[in-house]
């Protein structure tokens, strides 16, 4: 039984006496069936007897580990010495296969429940803030407040989540993030937060934001981090866009299940009831991380050297972001799309209002719960597109025209005065967003060591998370000067200059080392 490299994976290649105990129907004198993955390989034209596959699913020790006896075989290299594999072999089963890990698959289930309700409350706050004085200025501000904490803690949290137990962070964070929603519905039910004291309602607003804000920043990193401790490095793809869908998947439901409930309950008593479902919800999220147990395949958590400052380890995560072009553009088309493409999304209650001319509350309320969920449903697409795209498909040479399409479709957005039509585009911004973030962050984790994966995607996720407050500073009063729909498509027609930049320079996109120095 000979080794190769290839697709950055080990693969056990049969040898003649292999070949032969296969044809018999038997398995290698290795006591290994020969296996792809969880594929039996053919390796030959010949008549070859099928190995009978077994009754249960494959362990994550049946997976071969990620190193090879040369050198590590960089993602390019190990394709180009691919011979022409299957789509089976190349996909490892389909958009789903990550879901054949338990660990994977609590930790998967219990981040939905969770986010279907941090969504609820994050639509209804956004409408209840909008609600004070129908003002563009106070969600953006009510935005910054919460989001400000990324700018400057995601970076410590990304160390943080190399040195300390990802999954208990993740669990201590959920548990004081459910006493915030508590917090939340005791104001909102003691009238504390109504538009007869709009200043003092904001305040406990962004109080309440800025608590979660910092929370989020501290344990998102671990979030991402620990994806790959969860299933084998051939799924790693697969399995954080299958974990954006779920994101996603909240991001459309959350918004139509808190309408839906306000509804049924009328607007006090329903309004009450998400922020007291959006705490249950955490406990779903808790249970499931405290029954994940890191798999057998998971890389050791990195031992700091003696003598290493935190500071210093930011510093490394940092240098290795911008050494590598590839890496640094992809983080800087991030930071651009956050800066100047999402504003959109934090906008929509004063598009429904102003936009499309469902003036005050009443009316314009449902209306933006509508296109919120279209934009997560359009998101949800992005994401199970992303993760069904087979291995050999470089997600960074996709970026440069995900990020045009999201520009021309928010120039449309904005200027678009009936409702179905703005519904659609809502959907389809949603869907190329979505797809251009998540190309990136795959981009970025398939691409970087192990041991510096939670720094550098602290840096991934400062300019995504972190520079979004930034981006509600300054959008939330360009809207109240020159209007929501002038300010949306300012910000698109700077995204389609920089879209223009990455179609005419393609290698800027392309797989690089390090650079000198």
């Amino acid at each position: 039984m000979r080794r190769s490299c290839s697709f950055g994976r080990v693969y056990d290649q049969p040898s003649l006496r292999d070949m032969t105990e296969v044809k018999r129907g038997g398995h290698s004198p290795s006591g290994r069936m020969l296996t792809l993955g969880n594929t039996p390989t053919i390796t030959s034209n010949e008549n070859i007897g099928v190995a009978s596959m077994p009754d249960q699913p494959l362990d994550d020790n049946d997976y071969l580990e990620s190193s090879c006896e040369e050198p590590e075989c960089s993602v390019a290299e190990a394709e180009s010495n691919a011979g022409s594999p299957t789509d089976e072999i190349v996909r490892h089963g389909g958009t789903f296969e990550s879901f054949r890990h338990r660990g994977y698959t609590l930790f998967w289930s219990g981040a939905l429940v969770s986010n279907v309700g941090t969504w609820m409350q994050t639509a209804v706050i956004a409408a209840i803030a909008y609600s004070f004085r129908r003002s563009e200025f106070d969600l953006g501000l009510v935005t910054f407040v919460s989001q400000i904490p990324s700018l400057f803690l995601a970076l410590p949290g990304g160390v943080l989540a190399d040195r300390v137990d990802k999954r208990k962070l993740i669990i201590g964070a959920q548990v004081l993030l459910m006493f915030q929603a508590i917090a939340f519905g005791i104001l909102y039910v003691t009238g504390h937060l109504t538009p007869a004291t709009p200043f003092m309602s904001l305040a406990l607003v962004s109080f309440l934001g800025l608590i979660a804000g910092v929370l989020t920043a501290l344990s998102f990193p671990a979030w991402q981090a620990i994806i790959p401790d969860l299933v084998p490095r051939p799924l790693l793809m697969n399995a954080i866009a299958l974990n954006s869908a779920q994101f996603q998947s909240a991001r459309m439901i959350g918004p139509l299940a808190a309408a839906g409930v306000i509804l049924i309950a009328g607007a006090v008593a329903g309004t009450a009831d998400v922020f007291w479902i959006n705490a249950i919800s955490f406990l779903f999220v808790i249970a499931a991380l405290w029954a994940v147990r890191v798999s057998p395949h998971a890389s050791p958590k990195r031992v700091a050297v003696p003598g290493e400052s935190a500071w210093k380890s930011l510093k490394e995560g940092v240098r290795y972001s911008v050494s590598h072009r590839m890496i640094g553009i992809v983080i800087l088309s991030t930071l651009i799309i956050t800066l100047v493409g999402m504003p959109y999304v934090f906008l929509m209650p004063a598009v429904a209002d102003k936009v499309l001319g469902f003036h005050g509350a009443t009316a314009s309320t449902p209306i933006y719960y509508l296109l919120l969920a279209a934009n997560g449903f359009g998101a949800l697409i992005g994401a199970l597109t992303v993760a069904s795209l087979p291995h050999t498909v470089r997600r960074e040479r996709l970026m440069r025209w995900s990020i045009l399409a999201t520009a021309c479709v928010l120039i449309a957005f904005a200027f678009t005065p009936w409702l179905w039509l703005s519904v659609a585009l809502s959907a389809l911004a949603g869907a190329c967003l979505l797809t251009t973030n998540s190309l990136a962050n795959t981009s970025v984790q398939a691409n970087v060591p192990h041991e510096l994966r939670g720094r550098v995607m602290s840096v991934y996720i400062t300019c995504f998370l972190g520079v979004m407050p930034l981006s509600a500073l300054a959008f939330g009063p360009l809207a109240q000067q020159i209007g929501t729909s002038w300010a949306i498509a300012g910000g698109a027609l700077v995204l389609l200059a920089w879209a223009l930049v990455l179609v005419a320079r393609p290698g800027l996109l392309t797989h690089d080392e390090p650079a000198a120095g």
